[in-house]
């Protein structure tokens, strides 16, 4: 079985690989929007798709169905697709949009290496999004790991905090290390989304993409994600007025924040500001996303 299917075979320039996953290391949905921005921006082409099978149990990651009227219209299963996009300057993109595996995770970073190596990936840089202790009022932190001592310098000089951590990973830390055996330089971004809010976080996108641009200097145009950024900022503003409990843990981050050392991220977890309070705004962001789609 071939576990990768190609629609096409781009040739590419030494390209770089960015890779996004929903599942466990998409808090916010900041990785899995922030290429789905990306793929939409550069006008990216789908040309190849890595098989479910092997890699997932479709009890936890059940597909869906659409039902009209007692009759099966369609099933619609997950879906791990590659995307490309040809670049003048500086080199062209591999994109990849899918779901963290459940099993396997060998074999599968493999397959990824594998297609890598086959179309001469320069750098691989994965977007990951965490929930963190920090308040939405200060600037979005978004953090870095690499797998290779060159890549120090680079990852500072783009205003990125240096990840400290002990833990269960994801998948990311599992293709960098991966990657480092077979000699291809990553780097991993990490957006860290408020815990207190549970919904797509464009703000902490919206910086990761901007940091990813410093990291790569590719030419996007980050103006649509701004404008919306800025109306999230507004109506968790909004929200957050309306209630004073959840003020009062804004407070406490904000004091942290202050406090904090901007490289260890550490501070951001102090105990005093883990309440239980939590702002659910899917409903604000459901009509941002309706109105967006009218003015298209």
């Amino acid at each position: 079985m071939d576990e990768i299917k190609y629609l096409q075979r781009p040739k590419l320039h030494q390209p770089c690989m960015i890779i996004g996953f929903e599942g466990w290391p998409n808090a916010g949905e900041v990785s899995s929007y922030s290429i789905q921005y990306l793929v939409s921006q550069l006008h990216a082409k789908h040309f190849a798709s890595l098989s479910l099978e092997p890699f997932y149990q479709l009890s936890f990651l059940r597909p869906t169905a659409v039902i009209k009227e007692g009759r099966l219209q369609e099933i619609k299963f997950p879906t791990n697709h590659f995307y490309f996009a040809k670049r003048i300057q500086p080199q062209d993109l591999i994109l990849f949009s899918g779901t963290e595996p459940h099993l396997q995770w060998s074999k599968f970073a493999k397959l990824f290496l594998d297609l890598a190596e086959r179309h001469g990936v320069s750098q691989i840089v994965t977007l990951g999004g965490t929930y963190d202790y920090v308040p939405h009022t200060r600037p979005p932190v978004v953090s870095a790991l690499f797998n290779h001592e060159d890549l120090k310098e680079k990852v500072l000089q783009s205003g990125l905090g240096l990840t400290d951590y002990s833990g269960p990973i994801s998948i990311h830390t599992y293709l960098l290390e991966a990657a480092k055996e077979k000699g291809i330089k990553a780097i991993s971004l990490w957006g860290h989304a408020p815990q207190y809010l549970q919904a797509k976080n464009l703000r902490v996108a919206h910086s990761m993409l901007q940091h990813l641009i410093a990291l790569t200097e590719m030419e996007i145009d980050l103006s649509p994600l701004e404008k919306a950024s800025d109306y999230f900022d507004q109506q968790v503003n909004h929200l957050a007025q309306e209630d004073p409990k959840l003020q009062e843990v804004i407070r406490k981050l904000e004091e942290i924040y202050q406090q904090s050392s901007s490289s260890s991220l550490s501070a951001g977890k102090d105990e005093d500001a883990k309440e239980d309070k939590v702002i659910y705004i899917k409903a604000f962001l459901k009509r941002q996303e309706e109105g967006d789609k009218g003015e298209g």
